[in-house]
């Protein structure tokens, strides 16, 4: 009995459960992602969680790999011994393809007895390609941008109709298409359009020539001091006669004027009116004959396929608007005309703020040469 005790005395102590007095952990099933569902290009946050199982507080940083890259920065880490465990993350975007994710603690103060769970890595996670969420993958989807999940193609050109521009294919787009899923019908009837001739109103010039009783009376009497001379009978006649001439150039120029904003395209296909000073009504010339369709296209962005349209035009800028007539066999026509939308005009707003920004310059102006001249004087 005492040999044993004895014995017992001499041996040495049981070693402790914790082998390490600085232990900081990582494991594979403590990294995770901030949403279940990976998608290739989005941004997701990666956490992993750090754990204390030594007997000693420490701290440390965590590093995230995708293979061999780093993501992000390394995050620190400061556990308590026997305290709770601590979570750090990163931001990291979803790559195209099978990927896995390595977390690593490193720089650990006091030192880390225990380097064998300094690390941890994830199994193989393969992420989703289907960049607008709709259930379809890019792969397989007609519209990779724009949500359609029931993947609807009405003229099966591989393009789906929220992002064809011509659903139905038949050559017009759905902007200008009254039946946009029906590539029998693409464009609106076309009315026949009568332009009226406009009326010209010719002015008459008198002639103004002396009776016969004047001519005998002037021959057989004699000229009193009442009456005009020949000078001034002359004078007043050629001034009548300029009046009556500058009265009906007058009215011709009037004519030309309110004629002179009717304008006749090229192959007169169309004509324009010009209704104040970027603003024009355009008119097909005639009815085009069955199955065939026309297109205006205004040079500023903006197209029609009304057979009569009034169209303002942007801005100042020179614009060429243009007809386009597609016969029945499939062989277009053109028709084009240029116009030009002057910026100095007194219809345009801008100019008049110019002018009465002018005006109110030169009534300032005027207002201290005034009172200049009074402090001098």
């Amino acid at each position: 009995m005492f040999l044993a005790a004895a014995t017992s005395y001499f041996l040495p102590p049981t070693p402790s459960l914790h082998a390490f007095s600085i232990d900081l952990a990582l494991d594979a099933g403590n990294i995770s992602f901030s949403q279940s569902t990976l998608y290739v290009g989005e941004t997701v946050r990666i956490y992993a969680r750090v754990r204390n199982v030594g007997d000693g507080d420490a701290s440390a940083y965590v590093l995230f790999y995708q293979g061999g890259m780093v993501i992000g920065q390394s995050q620190p880490v400061s556990l308590r011994a026997g305290g709770n465990p601590d979570d750090v993350f990163v931001d990291f975007t979803v790559p195209d393809g099978t990927f896995n994710i390595r977390a690593v603690l490193q720089g650990s103060s006091p030192q880390d007895g225990n380097p064998e769970n300094d690390a941890a890595i994830t199994a193989l996670f393969t992420p989703i390609a289907d960049a607008d969420r709709d259930g379809v993958v890019d792969d397989a989807d007609n519209c990779v941008n724009d949500v359609n999940v029931d993947q609807r193609d009405t003229d099966s050109d591989g393009k789906g109709d929220v992002c064809d521009a011509d659903d139905d294919g038949d050559g017009v787009s759905d902007a200008n298409d009254i039946a946009p899923l029906d590539n029998t019908v693409s464009a609106l009837p076309v009315q026949k359009v009568v332009v009226a001739p406009v009326p010209v109103a010719v002015a008459s010039v008198a002639t103004v020539a002396p009776s016969n009783a004047s001519n005998t009376a002037a021959a057989t009497s004699a000229p009193s001091s009442s009456q005009p001379s020949n000078s001034d009978s002359n004078t007043s006649l050629a001034s009548r006669t300029s009046a009556t001439e500058t009265s009906a150039e007058s009215v011709v120029a009037a004519i030309a004027s309110s004629t002179s904003k009717l304008t006749t395209s090229p192959l007169a296909r169309f004509t324009s009116t010009q209704i104040d000073w970027r603003t024009y009504e355009f008119t097909l010339a005639e009815q085009p004959a069955d199955g065939v369709r026309f297109s205006w296209d205004f040079g500023d962005g903006a197209t029609s396929v009304q057979p009569q349209i009034t169209h303002a035009f942007s801005g100042p800028g020179t614009y060429t608007v243009t007809l386009a007539i597609v016969n029945a066999d499939g062989t277009t026509l053109s028709d084009a005309q240029t116009y030009d939308v002057s910026f100095f005009h007194l219809d345009n707003p801008q100019v008049l703020l110019l002018i009465g920004g002018l005006i109110a310059a030169l009534f300032l102006f005027g207002l201290a040469f005034i009172k200049l001249r009074k402090t001098y004087d």
